[in-house]
């Protein structure tokens, strides 16, 4: 019985995602734009993953995460923080290009940090919302 229903739901699963990948194709031509087509890629993609690992993992690792554009055949995805790219790219990196390759063969990703899309954010100092006060309080403190 056990096995039946595992043989059933891995049916499931391959039908769903020959679908979507059918949809893809079919989509294609209106999926010219590479911003548009990361974040399709995306959806499929983030489902398939959910289904594999499971919700848990794929809340804590891939929920967060946000397709940015599809650049010289690589999925090019945003993640919160420095950690959580490392993380992706050590345990589940071979993963993803595999479904990546699933739907294209030439397609790859790339998982990039907040921090690393905007360096310069962090280097800008204080933000507008702060008040000069503030500002001055801080620098008066490093002395």
């Amino acid at each position: 019985m056990k096995k039946n229903r595992v043989i059933t739901r891995k049916n499931t699963l391959k039908s769903r995602w020959t679908d979507k990948q059918g949809n893809l194709k079919e989509k294609s031509l209106n999926l010219a734009h590479p911003v548009v087509k990361a974040s399709y890629i995306w959806s499929i993609l983030s489902d398939q993953l959910c289904d594999i690992l499971g919700p848990e993992v794929h809340h804590q690792w891939f929920k967060q995460a946000k397709p940015l554009v599809i650049s010289d055949s690589v999925l090019i995805l945003e993640v919160p923080n420095h950690f959580s790219a490392q993380w992706i790219h050590t345990h589940y990196h071979e993963l993803v290009d595999v479904l990546l390759s699933v739907m294209d063969k030439k397609l790859s990703s790339f998982f990039i940090s907040q921090s690393e899309r905007h360096p310069a954010a962090k280097m800008m100092g204080p933000s507008l919302s702060e008040s000069p006060t503030s500002v001055i309080k801080r620098q008066g403190e490093d002395k």
